[in-house]
């Protein structure tokens, strides 16, 4: 799909529409995808606290925990989750407690993708009611919306009520009832619970996470908005809002970067919004971005993975 994009637009198209988009316009994309990356940190960094209010962690170092995080996650299938385990491993490099790294990476994770899929859900119905979408997709969609809504109610409701997301679905599937699974089933409710007394024990701080929840997923808004003005188009709202949504289905799909259903996906929704743009320059400069991220990231990982090997060496040697 990346490739038939590629060709469709066309390589002297694609230098040309590059040749638009200066080197000053792309600094400045990077600058507000930086401090869009800041509030991703900023997220982090606040359930740490919560969690862990004995320990500090400096700011810088989230950043960079973070980044080598979404940098792994970006370049492997699940492209949500992939690199969970390196933020968890920097984290007890800071001295934090593999618990507490564990829980403030879950967490974490799932206010994103709650907001992620509220903010793609809410592109869904944008679509249905501008009549976007074509006749036939409108039955498969309402029922994507309908199931994703259900699960993210079920999911904090759940959590504040003390019953446990995972586990609900484990007894409702019987599968607690698996003795190969009693031992799993045991250690999520235990988990499960951690987390919820974190739900009910700091209310004001969750307040500040959905904040800064929303304000990540609608820089969304913003990134999309500045390639438009930069290539020459001046998208509506809501050509905005529909380009910046249902897309980024792509990153719930088991492929690395959603490469090539990312531009597909863009394609789709443009030519039914009849905006006339080089899909795949629009993309690439998304793209781009996203690699400057993922070099500093697997830099990061890279630099502070060896230190970790020779830290163990060291250890080894001594003993």
């Amino acid at each position: 799909m990346f490739i038939n994009s590629l060709i469709h637009s066309g390589f002297g198209e694609i230098w040309n529409s590059l040749r638009h988009f200066s080197a000053l316009n792309f600094m400045l994309f990077i600058g507000v995808s930086f401090f869009n990356f800041y509030l991703y940190s900023l997220r982090w960094s606040l359930i740490l606290h919560a969690l862990s209010p004995e320990k500090k962690v400096s700011q810088m170092a989230s950043f960079l925990h973070r980044m080598a995080g979404f940098s792994l996650s970006y370049v492997t299938p699940v492209a949500q989750l992939g690199g969970e385990p390196i933020r968890v491993l920097l984290m007890e490099e800071e001295g934090i407690s593999r618990k507490v790294a564990v829980n403030s990476v879950v967490i974490d994770k799932a206010l994103e993708l709650a907001a992620l899929i509220v903010f793609i859900v809410l592109g869904m119905v944008a679509a249905l009611a501008d009549g976007t979408v074509p006749l036939g997709a409108k039955g498969f969609l309402w029922a994507f919306i309908v199931l994703m809504l259900l699960l993210i109610f079920w999911f904090y409701y759940t959590s504040i009520k003390n019953i446990g997301f995972i586990s609900s679905i484990f007894k409702f599937l019987r599968l607690n009832k698996v003795r190969r699974l009693e031992k799993l089933d045991l250690k999520i409710h235990t988990f499960e619970q951690e987390m919820n007394t974190f739900y009910r024990e700091h209310p004001k701080t969750l307040y500040q996470l959905v904040v800064i929840s929303i304000a990540t997923t609608a820089f969304i808004l913003l990134e999309h908005y500045m390639v438009g003005k930069f290539l020459g188009v001046d998208l509506t709202f809501f050509q905005i809002f529909l380009s910046s949504t249902i897309p980024y289905l792509a990153y719930l799909l088991p492929v690395p970067g959603g490469l090539g259903v990312l531009e597909s996906g863009h394609a789709a929704i443009f030519a039914l919004l009849g905006v006339s743009v080089n899909v795949f320059v629009f993309v690439l400069i998304i793209r781009l971005r996203d690699l400057f991220f993922v070099a500093i990231g697997l830099i990061h990982a890279s630099k502070r993975g060896l230190t970790m090997l020779k830290k163990e060496f060291k250890n080894d040697f001594v003993e």
